[in-house]
């Protein structure tokens, strides 16, 4: 089984990180680098180890999430041969946001 990103994650990560670089340095964005893989080695190892995320539920898929840091969670969806890492959520947003980030 693999990973992949859809697009909007991919973006949303790369911004993290960027943002993180130029507000902390390279020290501490590296330990959120280093956090961030761990998540991703866990959900490798045990795919439904995120709950479901309630505000996503009635959805065509499932949808997991974990979380990252003290205001993120990686929605993620498993399928047949992969994990899908859908969506980087900042919680502080409105939960409507993400039914419709989906």
């Amino acid at each position: 089984m693999n990973i992949t990103t859809s697009k909007k994650f991919q973006e949303r990560i790369e911004d993290f990180f960027e943002y993180c670089q130029l507000n902390y340095g390279m020290t501490i964005t590296q330990k959120k680098r280093d956090e961030y893989n761990k998540i991703l080695d866990r959900i490798l190892i045990f795919t439904e180890s995120g709950r479901v995320e309630p505000l996503l539920v009635g959805k065509k898929k499932v949808y997991r999430t974990v979380n990252f840091e003290k205001d993120f969670k990686i929605i993620y969806s498993v399928g047949k041969d992969e994990i899908r890492l859908e969506n980087l959520w900042n919680t502080k947003m409105s939960p409507k946001t993400l039914k419709k980030d989906i």
